[in-house]
């Protein structure tokens, strides 16, 4: 026990909680009590003053005995022996319990089975934390009350005493006065074991009474805190010796602070303590003109407050970062929440309405902004109400939502709704009048040049169909005129008829060309899976007089299945394997090889798989600057004298290429060959679909 009392009185006030602390000494046993902590203190006190055991049992109103966890006797006084008639040499340090209950049940002529029987029925009873009262006849005829308690530490304690006995003949004053110290004992028992610490100190400013949380609340002054000793000296000493966190304050202002604070009490006040704790202090005026105080370890309550400081300024910086990005937001954006209320709202948003801050400001129903939309001339009143009923839709405040509104003075404004969880919405505005311009003007003129081209490729139709017929005159009749006059021509007509006749045959090749150019739009087929091993056969088959012809060799690798236009693939091969036996280098006989690979990996837009075809010869080349030009309708690198052709072939290449939704690129070496690659869709139906 730690409150400060007199040592006899300390000594005392231990004994009598005996029952409740589980701990008892006597001279006997000293050794035993000061290995019991929390009476270490006492049995100092007790063996300092030359005060014993026997002293205290000696002034007790009532007999007295003390077992240890083995049922052997540490102690008893004269009280108990008297009461329970035993003599001193039976009821002697040592002796146990069931020898102590065996003399008494011989005494009582119990026979000796029935004794064995009911010791160890008793013994078996006596479970720690058990208790029982029972009553018997003493020797000397008069009854006797025992109690008898097994504490949890498995000590054994027995009181007896008469029940018609007032105390041992003690003097009602002398009870009233024992009465009263156990009473203050279990007092100090209890705040003791306060969590918190506890002081009072009288008008003078003295301690009067403490317990052993406040001494562990100044664990480096604990030497001066004791009964009498001044606050001002506890305090003094306690910040001379760094107990306190000074906070940046001199020792001295720190003393005048708290002892300010200690005499004029008021709200609780927070104190850091140098091993890291944080204690409350809490003090009241008594009645008297004392003053009564607690201390209460809030370190953690402290810590988890420094903690939320932390967090709530971490949570305030990013709220000016929010802010200064909505602020500088190029849209507009605003926040309502459940009950159509505005929430937030930036600047953009504002001057993209015209609107005023001081009457949009969050507060401002979404009724009212329309109200002051249409006052402004944004909307009309049936524009502003139709608006207000969509909002109100449940079905569209579920829903994301994107619409367009053209204000009076003709700009768009594009307009994202989002839901939120707590049934409000946020919304995005962007002006995007300039876009949609830029927009409405690109789709006219794509529609007109998808109108011109069209046209284009109509002309071209119509003007190489119809340009046959009278080209099929000039060559009949140029045939005829050979046929009939040529003998009676001079050299020079002859000449001429012969240039005329070329030229017939040239113009009937640009037209045949011409008109097959045309065709890849005009007349194509729908796409199917066709192998392209065999279109390359069917090329090689019609291609095979000009093989020999030139002592060409092709070599055609493994080809896929892809969807295509068969018509159109046959005549890409055939313009590009034609254009290798052509375009070769005198006296070295045309090397042609024709390979395909499927990748997953390529320059199209499409994500499916596609094929890509090399067409590679050992001919003349060309330089790669020109590499684009070739590919050009009517384009030519060589004159008609050297290499015969209309300059139409590799453009068709290209166009059906373009229709398969393919690319087409050349690589050339002059006087080494060149290379054709085409990377076409493997799945033309799953392009168009994930086109469209």
């Amino acid at each position: 026990m730690e409150v400060q009392l007199s040592p006899f009185l300390y000594a005392w006030m231990t004994f009598s909680e005996i029952n409740r602390m589980g701990t008892m000494s006597g001279n006997g046993t000293l050794a035993y009590l000061k290995n019991q902590p929390a009476l270490a203190e006492a049995a100092t006190v007790l063996h300092r003053d030359g005060i014993g055991i026997d002293d205290i049992f000696a002034g007790a109103d009532v007999g007295l005995a003390l077992f240890d966890s083995e049922l052997r006797l540490l102690a008893c006084n004269d009280l108990y022996r008297s009461l329970c008639g035993y003599l001193l040499e039976e009821a002697s340090t040592g002796t146990t319990l069931q020898d102590l209950m065996r003399i008494t049940f011989r005494r009582q002529n119990v026979s000796a089975e029935d004794i064995e029987a009911r010791v160890a029925k008793i013994i078996r009873s006596l479970e720690p934390g058990a208790s029982y009262t029972f009553r018997y006849a003493s020797p000397s005829a008069q009854v006797v009350e025992v109690r008898r308690r097994r504490l949890t530490n498995g000590t054994v304690v027995e009181t007896a005493r008469h029940v018609d006995a007032p105390a041992s003949g003690i003097d009602l004053n002398t009870q009233f006065e024992m009465i009263a110290e156990r009473s203050r004992a279990r007092l100090m028992h209890a705040l003791d074991v306060m969590a918190d610490g506890f002081a009072l100190y009288d008008a003078s400013d003295r301690l009067v009474l403490y317990n052993r949380k406040y001494v562990d609340y100044s664990p480096l002054v604990s030497d001066i805190i004791m009964p009498g000793a001044a606050k001002e000296e506890i305090l003094k000493a306690s910040v001379r010796r760094g107990a306190f966190v000074l906070n940046g304050m001199s020792e001295d202002d720190y003393i005048a602070w708290r002892l300010h604070k200690h005499r004029n009490p008021g709200d609780p006040i927070e104190v850091q303590l140098s091993d890291g704790r944080w204690i409350l202090i809490s003090e009241k005026r008594t009645h008297d003109g004392g003053i009564v105080g607690t201390r209460s370890d809030i370190t953690e309550l402290k810590h988890r407050e420094i903690e939320m400081l932390r967090i709530s300024q971490q949570l305030h910086a990013k709220n000016l970062q929010f802010d200064s990005a909505i602020e500088n937001m190029i849209q507009g954006l605003c926040m309502f929440d459940k009950d159509q209320r505005l929430v937030v709202v930036n600047r953009r948003y504002l001057e993209i309405y015209g609107f005023s801050a001081d009457v949009v400001k969050p507060g401002i129903t979404l009724r009212g902004l329309m109200e002051y939309s249409v006052s402004l001339g944004n909307y009309t009143v049936e524009e502003a109400e139709r608006a207000l009923a969509e909002r109100n839709d449940p079905e569209r405040l579920r829903t994301r939502t994107t619409i367009k509104q053209r204000l009076k003075d003709g700009r768009i404004i594009a307009v994202m709704n989002e839901p939120m969880p707590d049934g409000g919405t946020i919304a995005t505005y962007q002006d995007i009048t300039d876009a949609e311009t830029a927009s409405q003007t690109m789709l006219d003129y794509t529609r007109k040049l998808e109108r011109s081209n069209r046209e284009l490729v109509d002309f071209a139709y119509v003007a190489s169909h119809d340009l046959q017929e009278p080209l099929r005159k000039i060559e009949a009749f140029g045939d005829r005129l050979v046929r009939k006059y040529a003998a009676d021509l001079p050299e020079e007509g002859r000449m001429f008829v012969n240039r005329m006749q070329s030229a017939a045959e040239r113009m009937r090749l640009l037209i045949s060309d011409l008109l097959s150019y045309s065709r890849i739009t005009t007349a194509a087929n729908p796409f199917s899976r066709n192998d392209l091993t065999e279109v390359v056969s069917g090329v090689l088959s019609d291609l095979q007089i000009r093989i020999e012809e030139s002592e060409a060799t092709v070599k055609v690798g493994a080809l896929p299945k892809i969807e295509c236009d068969p018509m159109q693939m046959r005549q890409l091969f055939q313009n590009l394997i034609g254009n290798a036996l052509k375009f070769r280098q005198k006296e070295v006989a045309p090397v042609i090889e024709v390979t395909a690979e499927v990748v997953h990996k390529h320059g199209l837009a499409a994500l499916g798989p596609a094929v890509v075809i090399r067409i590679s010869d050992n001919g003349i080349g060309f330089d790669n600057q020109f590499k684009e030009q070739i590919f050009t309708i009517f384009q030519r690198l060589h004159s008609r004298n050297e290499y015969e052709g209309t300059g139409i072939g590799l453009a068709t290449c290209r166009k059906i290429v373009e229709r398969h939704q393919g690319m087409i690129d050349a690589t050339g070496r002059p006087g080494e060959g060149s290379t054709f690659e085409i990377t076409i869709p493997v799945n033309q139906g799953q392009l168009e679909e994930k086109s469209a």
